[in-house]
């Protein structure tokens, strides 16, 4: 690839890192993959590979303070290597090999910038104190940077380089440092499901959950199938709560209007 398409391909992955404080869907692979297909020129099979990497990633989700894998940098460098290979279905089974690689990786580097970003907030509540915006702009300015960054130099130097330089990356990194990190990984899902399990206990949804549990473990229904019958449950949960809502509104200014009568 040359240098200018590398570094559209870059600057297309720095972009997608601000869906991080966003709606959490400009992450998806079937978004992300045809805009390297567009770039490089090949958009059926950036298809193909996003359609497959969906799938596979299709449960991932961030929760609380738990970083998944890494789906955007995964999916863009896997696209673009699965593309230039030229291998056809071949190259498509290695890029999908690549961006699970890649996705891991980028997962550990995300980690380590949410810590970064972290270092921030005492120097903007000293700023906020003082009432200085633009202070506090350019500490918003700083973190998109940080944020952009985190992306795009490693897509870059990825495609750049060749899939070497991860190799290369993550023999460098010490070894207490990645089984810091992967002990991190492991314990964040944990935390960030009980808090999960906080809300669902403190709304009252915790019959949803068990009934969510039978169905899948006792019933033996796969996800698709619970999630479905969560949606069709979720949608008549949410009618009946705003029918209930409307209907104690007009209550709600009747007996209004006759204390304001009696006030009369």
């Amino acid at each position: 690839m040359s240098l200018t398409t590398v570094l559209l391909i870059a600057l297309w992955a720095g972009f997608c890192s601000y869906d991080d404080q966003g709606p959490q869907m400009l992450r998806r692979p079937l978004l992300v993959a045809p805009v390297v297909g567009i770039i490089l020129g090949d958009l059926p099979n950036s298809l193909i590979i996003g359609a497959t990497l969906e799938l596979m990633w299709m449960g991932l989700g961030n929760m609380a303070g738990y970083q998944t894998p890494d789906m955007i940098t995964g999916t863009i460098v896997g696209t673009a290597f699965a593309i230039t290979s030229g291998e056809g279905a071949g190259g498509i089974a290695a890029g999908v090999a690549l961006a699970t690689a890649v996705a891991v990786l980028s997962q550990q580097l995300l980690l380590i910038a949410m810590f970064i970003k972290q270092l921030f907030a005492p120097w903007a509540d000293k700023v906020a104190e003082t009432g200085n915006f633009s202070g506090l702009m350019q500490i918003q300015i700083a973190g998109a940077v940080v944020q952009f960054l985190i992306r795009a130099i490693p897509t870059f130097l990825v495609l750049y380089f060749g899939q070497g330089v991860i190799d290369t990356v993550v023999s460098s990194i010490p070894t207490n440092v990645l089984t810091a990190l992967n002990t991190a990984s492991g314990i964040l899902p944990a935390v960030g499901l009980s808090i999960l399990m906080t809300i669902i206990m403190k709304k009252g949804m915790w019959a949803f959950l068990i009934f969510g549990f039978v169905l899948n473990a006792y019933m033996g229904l796969d996800t698709m199938a619970v999630t479905l019958i969560a949606l069709a449950f979720g949608t008549i949960y949410v009618w009946i709560m705003q029918n209930k809502e409307a209907a104690s509104k007009p209550a709600a200014a009747a007996t209004t209007e006759e204390e304001g009568e009696y006030d009369l």
